[in-house]
This record gives structure tokens, sequence and C-alpha cells, in this order.
């Protein structure tokens, strides 16, 4: 399983990397804001999935998680 991770972050690699160079977006773009949504939207996916499971527990630890991860990251500005 560690061998499939590692090469299909290759992959993600090598596609960002070639996204860079035709797309004309910076690093810092892809690196801070789209991985940040994509990731976002997986966890909420998951969220809603364990919803629609009665498994309400684990759906408001995600969304208590994600609302803990956004104001850890605002809070740095705020002050």
């Amino acid at each position: 399983m560690t061998a499939v991770i590692a090469l299909l972050s290759e992959f993600i690699v090598g596609s960002i990397e070639n996204a860079l160079e035709s797309w004309g977006i910076s690093v810092c773009f892809i690196s801070i804001i789209l991985l940040a949504i994509v990731e976002n939207t997986t966890e909420h996916v998951g969220a809603i999935i364990f919803a629609f499971k009665n498994k309400l527990d684990i759906s408001l630890g995600v969304a208590l998680g994600s609302a803990t991860q956004i104001s850890m990251f605002v809070f740095r500005f705020v002050l």
C-alpha cells in the first residue's frame, strides 16, 4: 500500500508541475488555495455520507475539526 501511495503521490506532483507550466499559475496558489479546497471538499462529502448513515457523532467530529482548522488559520491574521 505504501508503494501505491508513493506512486500516486509522484503522479500528482507531476500533474501539478505540468499544470503550473501550461496554465501559468504560481506554486503558492496551487499549494495554499487549490489543494485546501479539494481537501475540504472530501472532508465535507465524508461528513454527509456519515450523516446519511446515521453516524452523527462522526459527522459532527468532521464538522468541528474543520471549523477548528479554519479558526486556527484565521486567528493568526486577526491579532
